[in-house]
């Protein structure tokens, strides 16, 4: 189970379709900022396996969210990636006090999209996949 916090939909349809298209065994939730995915967390019991989170969203960021996830006992131990098309300094400084993360650049071709969804899902069996993801890009 994967979660999927973007505010864009057309990201949100494309990153959609690579999992269902390359991993059809994969259930996926789409949320429009960190806000509603906290709300959802926080109301049901279902914890994914993986949350894809955007780095720049309205109501609430992915830098804010992914704080508060790690502060819960709970979801702290969730294999969280931030996805962004850029990435300021100010950015970079504020995921790094996070301590490590996993930081990638929004994929621009279907290919690398696919890339992607191959390297994250099923997380489980990805060698090496931790919570802490090195960054690329």
């Amino acid at each position: 189970m994967i979660f999927i916090v973007d505010d864009d939909d057309d990201d949100c349809s494309m990153l959609w379709q690579a999992f269902q298209k390359h991993h059809p065994g994969c259930l996926l939730f789409g949320f429009s900022d960190g806000q509603e995915l906290l709300d959802h967390l926080t109301n049901y019991y279902d914890v994914p396996d993986l949350i894809i989170l955007d780095l720049n969203m309205p109501v609430m960021d992915g830098v804010t969210t992914l704080k508060r996830l790690k502060r819960s006992s709970r979801f702290s131990a969730i294999p969280t990636v931030l996805l962004s098309s850029s990435f300021e300094t100010n950015d970079n400084l504020r995921i790094h006090e996070l301590g490590p993360g996993a930081l990638r650049f929004k994929p621009t071709s279907y290919n690398e999209l696919v890339q992607l969804t191959n390297q994250l899902y099923p997380a489980e069996t990805v060698p090496g996949f931790t919570t802490s993801l090195p960054a690329t890009g």
